[in-house]
C-alpha cells in the first residue's frame, strides 16, 4: 500500500490512535473504529469498552494500523462523507 493509497481506505473497523487533536482529553485515545458519518467517527475504546463519537474537525494526527504497518495520518483526510473519499481518487 503506498503513501497515497492511504489517505482513501476505510477505517471502518481499524484500530486507530488520536495523536493529536484540538481537545486535550481525546488525546492518546484508541480503539477499533465501529461507525463514520460526515462530521464524527465513533470507535470502540479499548481500556473502558465504550463507544466515544468525537468530532472529525478536532482530529489533527491520527495512527492507524493497516497491514501490519503503523501510519500517522492527517486528520483532514477524514472530512467528509466516506463514501464521497471514493470520488476523491484521480
Amino acid at each position: 500500500m503506498t503513501n497515497k493509497n492511504i489517505y482513501y481506505t476505510d477505517i471502518l473497523g481499524k484500530n486507530i490512535q488520536i495523536i493529536s487533536c484540538s481537545n486535550k482529553f481525546n488525546v492518546k485515545k484508541s480503539g477499533k473504529i465501529v461507525n463514520e458519518s460526515k462530521n464524527m467517527v465513533y470507535f470502540r475504546d479499548s481500556t473502558k469498552d465504550q463507544i466515544i463519537k468525537i468530532s472529525k474537525k478536532e482530529i489533527h494526527l491520527y495512527k492507524v494500523n493497516l497491514s501490519g504497518k503503523d501510519y500517522f495520518i492527517n486528520g483532514k483526510t477524514l472530512l467528509g462523507r466516506p463514501e464521497e473519499k471514493i470520488a476523491q481518487i484521480k
